[in-house]
């Protein structure tokens, strides 16, 4: 006679074990292999998880996960907490800024507030409310209903919530989440002009090329010598670099081909040539010195690398100690790279450029974004509409202060 396998909600079982020195966690549990029931052990350190109650905590959403599969997984409730564990172990986006801009919203406003209530006694009422009283900005309420509107799909995507069931998030209004409540920095040609001999060579070519090609300065970072095409008079944007972490770029619309305007390609040659010759110096200078930690190294081409470290420099620091120093000495508070950025939409503008070039040429996925937020084909329009920003910028502008 056959044998029926009964589904059980199984929850593991958590002890403590002995160890040389002190003790440790052990969690045990089992999982089907084929008809094959076979127990597994998992052992956590006391350090991190102080208590059972803190252990099983942390355990949630992979006890979730063990019951899947169960007629019970559902009914027996899933908290917002395990969700959020979850969509960080499978679903969380690894481009480090987009990361830690998530892993900030999650641990800093979604976790304190509903990660011990279960997915089903979130009320989109509560989060309105909720939502509502947060003293932060429109676009920051935006970006956090986002997120859970992203996690509730996910939580019917993985049946913790029935699929009949409508996103809670959904009728949940941000008033104004398309309004800025800051205004947007944006420099004149003459001001920017003014700024440009204030920075250290190596962020005045940084903001050289944001000005003139209207790039964030992650991409700027991200840029190696191969990236630009010389003969053709182009330049790539392949990559991005943010705080030591090399990603892709931003979006697919952020990978483009962009005009190389002459004068601003014999500005980089030059500066090719210059930092290779001080690199080489240094080089020597530190082999001299027997430093005990040497220079590392410009192994991948870099267009703007940190001699110490041969990687792309830190854009928040270069921002802190010589963009917004700069911006003041001339009185403009909060001058940051990304000023750069929407400047050059704005002299795209200046310059009577079509609306279609601009959105090609600021690398937008939707032209509502060129026009709300800021102000493809390599075609001739871009060329020439690019030419007209560079002509402003560029003649007679003063040379740059040198690196102390």
């Amino acid at each position: 006679m056959l044998k029926k396998t009964v589904d059980r909600y199984q929850h593991g079982s958590v002890r403590k074990v002995k160890r040389a020195q002190g003790f440790a966690w052990e969690f045990r549990y089992y999982v089907m292999e084929g008809s094959v029931r076979k127990p597994k052990v998992q052992t956590f350190d006391p350090a991190i998880y102080k208590t059972e109650k803190a252990l099983r905590q942390h355990l949630e959403s992979f006890v979730v996960k063990l019951n899947e599969k169960t007629e019970y997984a559902r009914s027996a409730g899933v908290t917002f907490g395990a969700l959020l564990d979850r969509y960080i172990d499978e679903e969380m986006p690894q481009r480090k800024s987009t990361k830690g801009g998530y892993l900030s919203i999650i641990n800093s406003k979604l976790r304190p507030q509903w990660g011990s209530l279960l997915l089903s006694e979130i009320r989109p009422a509560q989060v309105h409310t909720w939502l509502q009283h947060l003293d932060l900005a429109p676009v920051t309420k935006g970006h956090i209903k986002s997120l859970m509107h992203k996690l509730f799909d996910l939580a019917t995507l993985w049946e913790y919530l029935p699929l009949e069931r409508r996103n809670p998030i959904e009728i949940v209004k941000v008033k104004n989440v398309t309004m800025r409540t800051n205004e947007v920095l944006v420099l004149s040609a003459e001001q920017f002009r003014e700024i440009a001999p204030r920075l250290p060579e190596h962020v005045n070519m940084i903001a050289m090329a944001a000005a003139c090609l209207g790039l964030r300065v992650s991409e700027i970072l991200g840029l190696q010598w191969s990236d630009i095409d010389w003969e053709k008079q182009t330049v790539s944007i392949r990559r991005s670099a943010y705080r030591g972490a090399i990603d892709d770029t931003k979006n697919n619309s952020s990978k483009a081909k962009l005009p190389l305007h002459p004068t601003l390609a014999t500005l980089l040659l030059a500066w090719k040539i210059k930092w290779s010759e001080r690199e080489e110096l240094m080089q020597k200078r530190a082999a001299l010195r027997k430093r005990k930690r040497p220079l590392k190294k410009n192994e991948f081409g870099w267009l703007f690398a940190n001699p110490n470290t041969g990687m792309p420099y830190m854009s928040p620091s270069l921002q802190q100690r010589w963009i917004r120093p700069a911006g003041e000495a001339i009185g403009l508070e909060g001058l940051g790279f990304h000023s750069l950025r929407h400047s050059y939409r704005t002299w795209l503008d200046s310059a009577g450029v079509a609306p279609g070039v601009t959105k090609d040429l600021m690398r937008h996925s939707a032209i509502s974004t060129t026009f709300n937020v800021y102000g493809r084909a390599l075609s001739p329009e871009k060329r020439e509409a690019n030419n007209r920003v560079i002509e402003m910028l560029l003649p007679s502008l003063p040379s740059p202060a040198e690196p102390s």
